[in-house]
């Protein structure tokens, strides 16, 4: 393939590029946790000055990261002005290359998401999957204008560990999979668009998108996404932990049975979406029915009961070992089931905590994640973001 694209003529500004200074990560992240401040309360949160504060606000809508928004008059004094995230201020790209599909998304400031392309696959050869990746970023790029280009932070890559050795598991010829072990897909994307590529786990990176979007957003859980195999992350303190390998919290693995004599399986084995595709597929049915919005039929629903009753036991074993370990008050079930099936999910795993024993253990609560089939892509594309302008509120 001949990939025709000049990084010179799309290279960004270089002052977009590089971390912003503390006092102005800060400033963006207060004000977007907070949904717009004023001068002043800025001045009170972060313990500058009224004329720094005043200074780096100033600056940064020169910058058009912040904007002005409408004056709100109060009780006594002057009219206050609050200062609001620009959605226009700065955009990224990001890349979720998954077991069965890549994604690929334009994310503005305001952390919604512009533009969203998928493509599917029986399995990830590297050679389509590179191209599809490549052209999709170009024809992102291609429709941008010069302004969009100069605010490109940069692309964020969610790709699983260890790609390769899912080979057999999810039934691609042998050795089809083997590139993966000696390419570096990020490597090959920063040299042809000239941009910077953080690169996360993509479990890891569904879990930024939980710890960054959504209604409730806590600080500290623990995460467990249910795709195509189930994979887990990790928030700290706000920031997602991802260990000495990026590979913390790879729940996937967490081993089942092993200490009463059971079959030394592991979590995969119990609560991945592959297993309950296989037994549509079997039964004769598309295993499409679970990632729509459309009611169930009665033959589907049984085998989704089924495959529930096998997983939730499993995702509550997991949250009880995790717990004792964390200590947290919240963990965090996503998958890329459709919305009211998630919604079983959650409620049967809750239900399967009653039959451990968590005594000496903290009581936690189980939060249904809200970025669903998304989730990875969404936390690819924040992944520039967390590199440029986001501050840890502790």
């Amino acid at each position: 393939m001949v990939f025709a694209h000049n990084p010179d003529a799309l290279a960004p500004a270089p002052k977009v590029l590089e971390p912003l200074p503390d006092n102005e990560r800060l400033i963006l992240s207060l004000v977007r946790e907070n949904n717009g401040m004023s001068k002043a309360e800025i001045a009170r949160a972060t313990g500058l000055s009224a004329q720094s504060a005043t200074n780096i606000v100033k600056r940064l809508e020169a910058e058009g990261l912040l904007r002005a928004g409408k004056s709100v008059r109060g009780k006594v004094g002057q009219p206050s002005k609050p200062y609001l995230i620009n959605a226009d201020g700065a955009m990224t790209i990001g890349v979720k290359v998954g077991r069965q599909s890549v994604e690929v998304a334009t994310m503005g400031f305001d952390y919604q998401i512009i533009d969203h392309r998928s493509f599917g696959y029986d399995y990830p050869v590297y050679d389509t999957v590179r191209a599809h990746v490549l052209d999709t970023i170009s024809d992102f790029i291609g429709a941008l204008d010069a302004m969009q280009i100069s605010r490109l932070l940069g692309i964020g890559l969610a790709i699983p560990d260890a790609l390769s050795s899912w080979e057999s598991a999810i039934g691609a010829p042998a050795g089809s999979m083997a590139p993966w072990d000696t390419a570096d897909l990020r490597a090959e994307i920063e040299s042809a668009f000239g941009l910077p590529v953080a690169q996360m786990n993509d479990a890891s990176a569904a879990c930024l998108a939980a710890l960054k979007l959504g209604s409730a957003r806590p600080r500290s859980f623990l995460y467990i996404y249910v795709g195509t195999f189930a994979g887990g992350g990790l928030a700290l303190d706000g920031r997602v932990y991802e260990g000495l390998t990026g590979n913390a919290s790879a729940l996937g693995s967490m081993p089942m049975g092993v200490a009463r004599g059971g079959p030394a399986e592991q979590l995969i084995a119990h609560a991945s979406l592959q297993d309950l595709e296989d037994m549509a597929e079997v039964a004769g049915l598309s295993p499409t029915v679970y990632y729509d919005d459309a009611p169930l039929s009665a033959e589907a629903d049984q085998i989704l009961q089924s495959w529930i009753a096998k997983a939730a036991p499993a995702l509550a074993f997991t949250f009880v070992a995790g717990q004792a370990f964390l200590d947290l008050e919240v963990m965090v079930l996503d998958s890329s089931l459709a919305d009211p099936l998630r919604a079983r999910l959650v409620e049967a795993t809750v239900t399967a905590l009653s039959a451990y024993d968590t005594r000496g253990l903290r009581p936690f609560a189980v939060q249904s994640g809200e970025g669903g089939v998304r989730a990875r892509s969404l936390g690819s594309a924040l992944l520039p973001f967390q590199a440029v302008t986001e501050f840890d509120l502790m």
